[in-house]
């Protein structure tokens, strides 16, 4: 009898375009991930301040790279040693760090993994409260 006339419907297909947007995105995600810092950044202040509560071995380094543990100058050979037994002493595995603002930021490197060695767990940064 009566009977109608189908209708040509055109479809685009979605999927490779989706998957043509997450690859992508993907791709920007990764490469935006190496791009150095530009910023030059002056770390010892900082606006939170926590208090840690836990008591921890502190380590100082001045600005001329002298190092201390728990205000007693430690020559650098015996650094690993004598941290090793401040943190077998204090019962902890927190170590908390207190920098000069002009300290070499190389030589801190090389402390945070001597410190890792010598049996530090954590390691905390000491910095001042912005006004």
């Amino acid at each position: 009898m009566f009977q109608r006339s189908k209708r040509l419907t055109h479809t685009i297909d979605m999927a490779p375009l989706l998957d043509v947007v997450f690859l992508l995105l993907i791709f920007f995600m990764l490469t935006s991930s190496f791009v150095p810092p530009s910023i030059p950044l002056e770390l010892p202040t900082a606006s939170n301040v926590e208090s840690t509560d836990a008591p921890s071995v502190v380590v100082s380094m001045e600005s001329d790279g002298r190092v201390a543990i728990a205000d007693a100058v430690v020559e650098d050979a015996a650094f690993e040693a004598a941290l090793g037994a401040a943190l077998e002493g204090a019962n902890t595995k927190t170590v908390q760090f207190r920098g000069d603002q002009q300290a070499d930021y190389g030589r801190f490197l090389e402390l945070m993994a001597r410190a890792r060695k010598a049996g530090a767990g954590t390691f905390h940064l000491v910095h001042q409260a912005t006004p």
